[in-house]
């Protein structure tokens, strides 16, 4: 449920701070890898090598890029390639290590890729999305947990430094980076020059509203919990119910004790980042079920 709500919280988020940069996020794509062609007309065999300059030997003449699986490449660049930064004309030598480039050209008989086009960004466009670990004032760093939509995703960490005049909203509210809430689900945006990030935006929010569905499995009154299953391969979840919740069963109001194991249930609430609480029951029960 965590991953799922998490999602569905950070679209949400992630719409309104994504707004100011949807036309610029083509450029985060700038680190694909390589692709080979066969030429038009000929034998002539043509490539395309996008990702990020990780070095660059203007005596031998050569790029290495790196693209986004951290997989390396070198590059030959004809001497008289085309190539250019942020769109002005350059040379191969003042190539600044860790822009955005796209290097295309031909396949030598011998296998060897010559670049005779190379196009470089200094400045890209960056946004991540997650959970807050940690925000260091002193320092200007926000430390995120990055949101993987299934578990085999992992959860990378990014430690991102904070621009001094970034925007910071915490639940709607302008907010400075000491205040974000570690757990608070986060969405960053700023811009990486020449290979160093700067967050220049951070949309976050503390509680966001819970909703769910699935089947009881357990009541406990005493500790005013309830236990629902989402799913047959889902783990059981245990909600703490909040002792003014309404419950009803087949649209009458019970109490939480009147609520049968079995029963299908729809949850609302609360969820902030130190848990949830649900505010509302609403079940379905069959004529012939009975508490058990």
């Amino acid at each position: 449920m965590q991953i799922r709500h998490r999602a569905a919280v950070v679209t949400a988020v992630a719409g309104i701070a994504l707004t100011g940069i949807a036309t610029a996020t083509p450029a985060l794509a700038a680190t694909a890898g390589s692709s080979v062609q066969a030429g038009s007309g000929s034998n002539v065999k043509t490539f395309t090598t996008e990702g990020t300059v990780s070095g660059v030997d203007a005596t031998k003449g050569t790029v290495t890029v790196t693209d986004a699986t951290g997989k390396s490449t070198v590059v030959s660049v004809s001497p008289k390639a085309l190539v250019t930064v942020d769109g002005k004309l350059t040379v191969v030598a003042k190539l600044p290590l860790g822009a955005g480039i796209t290097l295309s050209g031909n396949v030598t008989d011998g296998g060897i890729s010559l670049a005779t086009k190379v196009s470089a960004a200094s400045v890209l466009p960056f946004a991540t999305a997650g959970s807050v670990v940690s925000a260091d004032d002193a320092k200007r760093t926000v430390t995120v947990k990055r949101l993987s939509l299934t578990t085999a995703g992992g959860f990378a960490t990014d430690v991102i430094p904070v621009a001094d005049k970034a925007l910071i909203t915490l639940d709607g509210k302008v907010t400075g980076l000491g205040k974000l809430t570690s757990g608070a689900t986060v969405v960053v945006t700023g811009v990486t020059t020449n290979g160093v990030s700067s967050a220049k935006t951070l949309t976050a929010l503390s509680r966001w509203d819970l909703n769910l569905s699935g089947a009881v499995t357990a009541v406990d009154v005493k500790s005013g919990t309830i236990t629902v299953s989402t799913g047959p391969s889902a783990k059981p979840l245990t909600l703490k119910v909040d002792p003014k919740a309404t419950v009803t069963i087949n649209g009458k109001s019970v109490s939480l004790a009147d609520l049968p194991v079995g029963a299908s249930v729809k949850l609302s609430g609360s969820e902030t980042t130190v848990g949830a609480s649900v505010l509302g029951i609403t079940a379905n029960v069959a004529a012939t079920s009975t508490k058990k």
